[in-house]
């Protein structure tokens, strides 16, 4: 496939948090780098690589249809993350725009499509309660129904991917990451610590929760290996940290890496909980919020039960190994907490 010093990478979702880790990753390795960012963004970090700027969005077709021009690896990282808002949204934004930028890449000869999902499109959770995952692989099947918009696009938007593997030459790859963290976090770590300061962070459902977190840098390294790796052309991966951790010592790690301490006090049943976020959520609607309620049921569902992923595919195809430990990622956020002067830094970024 040639060195990387004559490839050109094209990245959607740049100036997020996984996004600019990989750009900075991708320069590093000598690769020519174009990226699709808003007019509004900061851009200041890529501008600084001598990165490639394109100004355009999901919902500005034309910019995906000119993007990937010269190009011979996409990225494809931007979509509408979020547990609320309208359906239509989420396909313009995920399911739309994927195809687009399908479209655009195959037609302008790009080698491999690399897609960013989630684990997340394999949920299922209803009043009745949520599926415990333990240990799955790429077989798994989609559920019947999501009962979220993110979940459901964002699985539609696979499906279309895997349908492009080989059109035109195109190779495709898709990518499912579980919990990422890590420092430069300003999705998650955010809303955890806003609910933990304001007293809502709680325990949901009696059952001890069992997850498999995903270092940005070890998802950043399997970006590029999924990229480069001839083995790895049309297939699914899960990716984490190989390691399979009680949810409230993950979540308790990270707070006291940022200086905050916290212990887990209160406890909610499921239902209860479910019920709760289905009425606020109801209510919210009612109102035409654009922000969503602090509790929902996707929420709810992600707190409830152990959801654990296998890499052994991606050790296999793609020579896939952590580069991270659990350690040195803890050491990391609690150095960038105090580089940006302190947790307060973030609040208000993830809302």
């Amino acid at each position: 496939m040639g060195t990387s010093k004559n490839l050109k990478a094209g990245i959607t979702g740049a100036t997020g948090f996984i996004g600019g880790k990989l750009a900075e990753k991708l320069a590093e390795k000598g690769f020519s780098i174009r990226c699709l960012v808003r007019e509004t963004s900061d851009t200041e970090k890529l501008r600084s690589l001598g990165i490639e700027l394109v100004h355009g969005n999901l919902c500005n077709s034309s910019s995906l249809r000119t993007f990937p021009e010269g190009c011979d690896y996409i990225f494809h990282l931007a979509s509408k993350v979020s547990d609320w808002g309208p359906r239509n949204d989420f396909l313009k934004q995920n399911v739309e725009a994927t195809k687009t930028l399908l479209d655009s890449s195959s037609e302008a000869g790009v080698k491999r499509f690399v897609y960013m999902s989630s684990s997340t499109v394999i949920w299922n959770a209803s009043f009745l309660g949520t599926v415990n995952l333990k240990n799955i692989d790429e077989t798994y099947p989609y559920p019947e129904s999501h009962h979220n918009f993110y979940n459901e696009t964002k699985a539609l938007s696979e499906k279309l991917v895997r349908e492009y593997s080989g059109r035109r030459g195109m190779e495709t790859v898709i990518l499912r990451p579980s919990n990422v963290w890590g420092a430069g976090d300003t999705v998650i770590l955010p809303r955890i610590t806003d609910a933990c300061l304001k007293g809502l962070l709680v325990n949901m459902g009696f059952n001890k929760k069992i997850v498999s977190p995903c270092h940005v840098l070890n998802l950043v390294h399997a970006s590029i290996l999924s990229a480069l790796s001839p083995a790895g052309a049309g297939n699914i991966y899960f990716v984490n940290d190989g390691a399979h951790i009680d949810n409230r010592r993950f979540v308790s790690d990270q707070l006291a890496s940022i200086g905050i301490k916290w212990k887990q006090r209160i406890t909610v049943p499921y239902t209860l909980g479910y019920a709760v976020a289905f009425l606020l959520e109801k209510i919210f609607e009612l109102r035409k919020s654009e922000t969503p309620p602090v509790l929902t049921r996707f929420g709810v569902s992600a707190l409830s039960k152990s959801r654990t992923y296998s890499i052994e595919k991606a050790k296999r195809d793609l020579g896939y190994e952590p580069v991270c430990s659990y350690e040195a990622g803890m050491a990391g956020l609690s150095e960038w907490i105090s580089e940006i002067g302190g947790y307060e830094k973030i609040l208000g970024k993830g809302k």
